[in-house]
């Protein structure tokens, strides 16, 4: 079991390590590194799910690899064209699949452990992607860089409490 436990606590700290990549980027490629942590991150949390979260493996998975498809074809076809306009909202929406697979697991988390952290990181990764995408349009960071902070501090508290949480899923109360 413990082949599991190291690897999916893991993948928490990868989603941290991307966040705070966003916060302190200076440029896409920096941004860019962020996502792919972020999507590397809830992937591999999502394929090494404890036991009693099983059920939550496909659709977190097939929100993940949807997302960075999408995002993958937004950095493609701007590398390729080098046009913008077109794709700018393609970065979001894949992030905003992403996101959906963290909160997925962190309902589940929430729902097992009661962790307070978990119940907090679905409203605050909602609001970073309304604030990430209103930075795409209007280009207004501002707003996105404090919620990027807000996430990063939520996603750390909830980094350090699955470390100190059993890996295995006591059975929900009825």
């Amino acid at each position: 079991m413990i082949a599991r436990e190291s690897p999916f606590r893991g993948g928490f700290a990868l989603q941290a390590l991307g966040l705070l990549l966003m916060l302190i980027s200076q440029g896409p490629l920096w941004c860019a590194s962020g996502y792919t942590l972020i999507n590397t991150g809830v992937f591999l949390t999502g394929w090494l799910l404890p036991p009693g979260l099983r059920t939550l493996r496909l659709p977190v998975l097939a929100l993940t690899v949807l997302g960075g498809a999408l995002q993958l074809t937004a950095v493609t076809w701007v590398l390729l064209t080098g046009e913008i306009t077109n794709i700018k909202y393609l970065i979001p929406a894949g992030l905003t699949l992403v996101f959906t697979g963290a909160c997925t697991i962190a309902a589940g988390l929430a729902r097992h452990h009661r962790l307070p952290e978990a119940r907090w990181l679905p409203p605050v990764l909602a609001l970073l992607i309304i604030s990430i995408l209103v930075l795409y349009t209007t280009g207004a960071g501002a707003p996105a860089r404090v919620l990027l902070a807000a996430a990063l501090a939520v996603q750390l508290s909830l980094t350090v409490r699955v470390y100190r949480t059993p890996y295995a899923v006591p059975p929900p109360d009825s």
